[in-house]
């Protein structure tokens, strides 16, 4: 029946995650080969046109995506856990679930990263760890070492507005049917305007607590999406026929968008400060490419995978219980693995393969076998 949920668990939803997560471990390895972004261990190779155009291409892409489906399907699974258990059960799952990694990670994961694996914590006269992590913790630098792990700080966030707001507002709010196309273009429109006005007002802010201030308007807007998809039901009433235009609309709309994008905005002639923010067309249209971008390649996605990925085997089922733990522990595993790739008499593109491919391998094998198994770690992960 229309109005009945379904029962059991959202297979393709668990292939869903663990898809992105394994990108979020391809994009930082991006990051690390090519001139954009920050992360731990850099390269920065000297690189032709076309190789930067490929990872400008590529990361821009996933950068406009990946962040916000997570946050989408956050927002989805937080209604349906206060839906079930009700408001308290969630905040305490929440503060286990997402605080407890976010301290370890803060306080722990990412200062030894950084220091034994990275390198990234240098001082002249050298110090121990411990006297650089006491003075990194007196400095109050390690609130910013949230590192990958600011994701799990924004949800905290937002999983506290959500209770509050489901306290002063029990009823639920439940759209008859998935929102049309009209809809979603004027949703994404939304997006755009706030994510505009914010890069035009702080044309030069960078981060605040390791979360992009540009970046950051696409994340609560997407999370709401994905309380009102739970409410709606959309995910099983929207219909393959228009899942399928979304998914091809982001594709080659967006795609097509995206070249005019770079070939008259000045990027090719190497000007990419104009995309960044402030009161330009470049940074308009980069908003608005990316708002349209998220919102038709998640729909797409997640309608392509309800249709063909909503079955696991033994793989899957392995990869969606150590999809977390992935997140959490690939930085440290990844890091190691570029600085070893960096011996390596190879072109970047094999060592940007070799470390993706190898990223995704050992996070989710350490994180399977070692970091389940070991006591302490296996209750945050």
């Amino acid at each position: 029946m229309p109005g009945e949920r379904p029962s059991h668990r959202l297979l393709y939803i668990d292939n869903l995650r663990w898809s992105a997560i394994s990108m979020v471990v391809v994009m930082h390895a991006a990051v690390t080969y090519s001139p954009f972004g920050a992360w731990y261990y850099r390269e920065h190779p000297e690189l032709s046109i076309q190789a930067k155009i490929a990872f400008a291409t590529y990361q821009s892409f996933q950068h406009a995506v990946a962040m916000g489906l997570l946050f989408g399907i956050a927002g989805f699974f937080s209604a349906g856990a206060v839906a079930r258990n009700g408001v308290q059960s969630f905040i305490r799952e929440r503060l286990r679930r997402l605080g407890l990694p976010l301290l370890l990670y803060m306080s722990l994961i990412g200062p030894l990263t950084e220091y034994f694996v990275a390198g990234s914590w240098r001082s002249n006269p050298p110090r121990t760890f411990a006297q650089d992590w006491w003075l990194h913790f007196r400095s109050g630098e390690l609130l910013d070492g949230s590192g990958p792990l600011w994701f799990c700080l924004v949800l905290l966030l937002f999983s506290a507005i959500y209770a509050v707001v489901c306290q002063a507002r029990p009823t639920q709010f439940a759209p008859s049917h998935p929102p049309s196309t009209g809809t979603v273009l004027g949703y994404a429109t939304v997006i755009a305007i706030v994510t505009f006005v914010v890069g035009a007002i702080f044309p030069n802010a960078t981060t605040v607590l390791n979360i992009d201030v540009h970046d950051f308007p696409q994340y609560p807007l997407m999370y709401a999406a994905g309380i009102a998809a739970w409410e709606g039901d959309w995910l099983r009433r929207i219909s393959s026929r228009v899942g399928r235009r979304w998914l091809w609309s982001g594709l080659w709309v967006g795609g097509a968008l995206w070249i005019v994008l770079i070939a008259v905005g000045g990027a090719m002639s190497g000007d990419v400060s104009p995309y960044g923010g402030g009161w330009n067309w470049q940074a308009a249209g980069m908003d608005a490419w990316r708002s349209f971008t998220c919102l038709a390649l998640s729909l797409g996605a997640i309608v392509l995978y309800r249709d063909r990925f909503d079955s696991q085997g033994r793989v899957a089922r392995f990869l969606t219980r150590n999809a977390f733990g992935v997140y959490v522990l690939h930085a440290p595993i990844l890091v190691a693995i570029t600085r070893l790739l960096h011996f390596l008499p190879a072109s970047i593109g094999v060592k940007f393969a070799l470390a993706s491919l190898g990223g995704i391998l050992a996070s989710f094998l350490i994180v399977g076998f070692v970091a389940q198994r070991t006591p302490g770690l296996r209750a945050v992960l």
